[in-house]
């Protein structure tokens, strides 16, 4: 950090600050910008753009004077310097106050278009990095905890039935079960709704025996297509969690996410896997400082999710991205 220019204190105060510990480097906040923005990457050097507007410069070094002058934690060794254009919405409600987040960082006024965009995936990197993000004006600091991210997505091209699904996950996964109860694709036309009023209008237009030869055939290809088996949509796994519930849930997508999107095999959409774990008192369980006993169970609901991921992700390939959104090593799980 040594060979880093010195953070000003004038010129950070009235700017929003990443706050990075000494493990983390530049091509790591970089990474991470690139999965949730098109147009991010280094535009000079020192200065990444995110998106639009939105720049970060840096990084810089922060010595023990800044950090006691911006409240930011022992561990902070660097920092990078947010510029974009402020934009704000109204008053947040008292009821919403309270709450931890951004919301609480602006009461007199939330956030809103790219500064929320760019504030939100900047909070999504600080947890991811264990950093910080400390905000213009009130002076907050906002430090994520890292272990608040449960939830994991394994996006492949591979489909697995409900028994298949179900005879991976019973191995790492014991009392799973599916519900099938799910409606058919939405590309599948209705033969009420499509097929008979064109029909209908076509047939006053022919003869008696024309009209007849043409009804046979309709029925006939009405009969066939009906007797096809249900293509299911999607549908969903459970099982007893730590604290609540673990649900699998498995559904088709036409778009390629953000994140995938360099990656040929997700061109055409993808099969997503959500491993989430629905716990009994979710604003507590998952809050930033859940009580001792939640926070075991967090642990636990956690190495229990990663386990169920490896093994879909050991079944089916593919990629996995955390709850924030970006991708995820398998061998740094388990």
């Amino acid at each position: 950090m040594s060979d880093l220019p010195l953070l000003d204190r004038g010129l950070a105060a009235p700017r929003h600050l990443l706050v990075l510990s000494a493990e983390v480097s530049p091509e790591e906040v970089e990474a991470l910008a690139v999965s949730h923005f098109d147009d991010a990457g280094w535009v000079a050097p020192s200065s990444l753009r995110l998106t639009g507007d939105a720049l970060l410069t840096g990084p810089w070094e922060v010595d023990d004077t800044v950090r006691a002058a911006l409240d930011l934690p022992s561990w902070a060794a660097s920092a990078m310097l947010l510029r974009c254009p402020v934009q704000r919405g109204g008053a947040v409600p008292p009821e919403l106050r309270g709450l931890g987040g951004l919301l609480d960082a602006f009461p007199e006024g939330e956030p809103v278009g790219l500064e929320r965009r760019v504030l939100d995936h900047l909070l999504a990197q600080a947890r991811r990095l264990a950093g910080a993000l400390r905000v213009a004006g009130t002076g907050t600091v906002l430090v994520p905890d890292p272990a608040s991210a449960v939830d994991l997505t394994v996006h492949t091209t591979v489909w697995l039935e409900p028994d298949a699904c179900l005879k991976v996950l019973a191995p790492v996964l014991p009392g799973i079960t599916t519900d099938e109860e799910v409606d058919p694709p939405a590309h599948v036309p209705s033969l009420d709704a499509g097929v008979a009023p064109q029909r209908a209008a076509a047939v006053a237009e022919l003869d008696e025996g024309e009209r007849a030869w043409l009804h046979a055939e309709a029925d006939a290809l009405d009969e066939a297509v009906l007797s096809q088996p249900q293509v299911l949509d999607g549908y969903a796994c459970a099982a007893p969690a730590p604290g609540g519930l673990l649900e699998v849930g498995v559904a088709g997508s036409e778009h390629t996410p953000l994140v995938l999107r360099g990656e040929p095999w997700a061109r055409g959409g993808v099969i997503t896997y959500e491993v989430r774990w629905r716990p009994d008192d979710p604003a507590t369980a998952l809050g930033p400082r859940p009580p001792l006993a939640l926070r075991r169970q967090r642990e636990q609901a956690a190495r229990l999710v990663e386990r169920v991921t490896l093994a879909l992700h050991a079944a089916v390939g593919g990629a996995i991205v955390d709850d924030d959104g970006f991708l995820v090593a398998p061998e740094t799980l388990g």
